[in-house]
């Protein structure tokens, strides 16, 4: 679990998913990614990442991450 502030200032708690849901399932295929569930309490964000994410991603890539989640 990891906690981020975006730019917009909204904390976001991040949670890694047991498995990848079935709607990212063939964009993780053959890949060594997770599924992290991301949530300010208002909004979701579900997103792939690599392994061990919430060690080797800064804060600016987590928060990029869940900003992508919005395009």
């Amino acid at each position: 679990m990891r906690t981020v502030r975006d730019e917009r200032g909204v904390t976001w708690i991040c949670l890694e998913l047991p498995v990848v849901p079935t709607a990212q399932a063939e964009a993780a295929s053959g890949t060594d990614v997770v599924a992290i569930e991301c949530n300010s309490g208002a909004e979701r964000v579900i997103a792939l990442v690599p392994q061990g994410w919430d060690d080797v991603m800064s804060d600016a890539e987590l928060s990029a991450t869940i900003a992508s989640g919005f395009r």
